[in-house]
């Protein structure tokens, strides 16, 4: 609703002045009254209802407007004129006979200052009528009182008994409102004490039932006292957001003290129930389909879901919940297949959120090269994302796609160095590629940039066992080990070793050494070098010390060892005297 709704109906019908004149446009209204309104006379609208027919649902709401008017006095009631209310409807693009959405109601209401409206539907066959009304407050249209079904063959008699259940359903209302500033004041117990009288005042009550529920809430009552109201109010109204809600909660907290799993159960079909009432409220649906996932009743759930997906085709927000659901119960096939019909539905869905776990659905069921073109899509609809760019890295990378993985790496850097376990993600497409030096480099910037040491370490601990693998050479074809390589891998266990030690690195460490004091030896029998000399001293007791520190994962090889050493000490003190003079 515009602003200015208010301004121009509040000029025609003097809704802001203290007197307003009304006359009634019922056949049976002869004579046109004029009435003073008494200052804080509450007021009710009466929205437009639907109808199967057209023009009946306005022509019954009209009537119900003129039934309350003449059946309430003014001093307890002013009930807004139809008129006004098709002023405004008119005045925001809206026919007087459309029927106004739950959003435009209550903005309506708000612009006539109405205290609460009723909605309403009516439903004629052959000579058969039905009325289903609910009186909702203003103030939060999720507070909404449903009226009883009515039925029969004559309209009139309907709206007299219509006008009676009105009247019955609003002497809960002072009371409730009494509830609701107890409340606000931080006093649970006086807003207990209105709510329990609000509901003598008027047994059907469901919204008094809701703020009770919140005073039991406020008051740390146990979940039972919260459970037993609020029930009482969804077997009034099953599609009570509010007391779904609360209710649902309820059953949680008495699960969580209890250990009761029935109540657990309880609350899964709560949650379930409350997605139903209001699967548009995508906030709702993220949060409560984490509260059933978290759950681990799922299961429960998802047979309501696809329920309302099929009563519903096409409905965008419902095949967003069916998705969230189906992740949950772990059907990711089915998961990725709807999201592919959901996204397609309402391309506005394919957010960050999206990408990310449609990708990770498509890896869940082994299909990387449909997550690669997943986060693909992503990466080119969001370009500034660097955490998407990071995903992709890794989707390109299990794909086989090593060198989009590592460019797609680079660009997440770019973008942000520190976004999740990109330098990782770069470092294992290296690794494929068969750089383990640009792999290690990768790894130290990950360690600057904040990566946790363990999963660094983990990845070193990789490159320490190709880097000891690749210097002990080809023997089967006659390549020989070299003394570089044994350097070079001892260069990369080191590194491995200073960031997430471990018997592994130290026995790998034991054995580099070892075969690096070997080939120094012998080597040095022919280029007799004083630098050759000092490897071998230097090696010959660093081997000592991590086969030492290691020996537990290859006693018997650490054992050889260890009885081997001693036997070059003498050869080593020999070249370095000779050597190094």
């Amino acid at each position: 609703m515009k602003a200015k709704t208010y301004g121009a109906s509040a000029a025609v019908w003097g809704l802001a002045a203290v007197a307003f004149a009304w006359a009634p446009t019922s056949a049976a209204a002869q004579i046109t009254r004029r009435v003073p309104i008494p200052e804080g006379t509450p007021r009710m609208m009466v929205a437009p209802f639907r109808g199967n027919e057209a023009g009946l649902g306005p022509k019954v709401s009209g009537e119900v407007i003129d039934k309350l008017t003449s059946d309430i006095p003014i001093k307890n009631l002013f009930v807004i004129p139809q008129k006004a209310v098709c002023d405004n409807l008119k005045a925001s693009g809206f026919s007087c006979d459309s029927t106004p959405d739950p959003i435009t109601s209550k903005l309506l209401a708000t612009q006539l200052r109405a205290d609460q409206y009723l909605e309403g539907q009516v439903t004629k066959n052959a000579n058969n009528y039905k009325l289903e009304t609910r009186m909702v407050l203003t103030r939060d249209n999720s507070m909404v009182q449903p009226l009883p079904d009515l039925e029969g063959n004559k309209l009139g008699d309907l709206i007299d008994k219509l006008s009676k259940e009105v009247q019955a359903a609003r002497k809960q209302l002072d009371d409730e409102q009494k509830c609701e500033n107890a409340l606000r004041a931080g006093n649970a117990q006086d807003a207990i004490a209105s709510a329990r009288a609000a509901i003598v005042a008027y047994p059907q009550s469901t919204i008094s039932r809701v703020c009770l529920g919140n005073a039991y809430l406020a008051a740390k009552a146990p979940p039972d006292s919260i459970i037993d109201v609020t029930s009482k109010a969804v077997a009034i109204d099953p599609k009570n957001k509010p007391a779904l809600a609360l209710l649902a909660d309820a059953y949680k907290a008495k699960a969580d003290a209890q250990k009761d799993t029935t109540a657990l159960d309880k609350a899964v079909d709560t949650w379930a129930a409350e997605l139903a009432a209001d699967p548009k409220n995508l906030r709702l649906v993220e949060d409560v389909t984490q509260k059933i996932a978290a759950s681990g009743r799922a299961q429960r759930a998802k047979p309501i879901i696809i329920q309302a997906v099929k009563d519903n085709p096409g409905d965008p927000s419902l095949v967003h919940l069916k998705w969230l659901i189906l992740q949950a119960t772990k059907d990711y096939a089915e998961a990725a297949s709807t999201g592919e019909e959901m996204v397609q539905t309402d391309t506005s869905l394919a957010d960050t959120s999206y990408f990310v776990r449609q990708a990770s659905l498509y890896a869940l069921i082994n299909q990387p090269q449909k997550a690669a073109e997943t986060t693909a899509k992503g990466v080119a609809k969001f370009k500034n994302n660097a955490a998407l760019w990071s995903l992709d890295a890794q989707t390109q990378q299990l794909a086989g796609n090593t060198q989009q993985a590592v460019d797609a790496a680079n660009q997440a850097i770019k973008l942000d160095p520190k976004a999740e376990h990109v330098y990782l993600r770069k470092a294992k497409a290296e690794m494929d590629l068969k750089q383990p030096d640009s792999a290690v480099a990768t790894l130290k910037q990950a360690l600057a940039n904040g990566e946790d040491k363990g999963n660094v370490g983990q990845f070193l601990l990789v490159l320490a066992n190709g880097a000891y693998q690749a210097a002990n050479g080809d023997t089967a074809n006659g390549q020989k080990p070299s003394l570089a390589d044994w350097q070079k891998a001892i260069g990369t266990i080191s590194t491995a070793d200073s960031v997430a030690s471990s018997p592994t690195t130290k026995f790998l460490l034991g054995v580099s050494y070892f075969r690096v004091t070997d080939i120094a030896v012998r080597q040095n029998q022919t280029d007799k070098k004083c630098d050759l000399a000092k490897t071998a001293q230097d090696a010959s007791l660093n081997s000592q010390i991590n086969m030492q520190a290691g020996g537990s994962v290859d006693p018997k090889t650490a054992a050889t060892i260890l009885g081997i050493l001693p036997k070059y000490q003498p050869a080593i003190d020999a070249q370095v005297k000779k050597y190094c003079k």
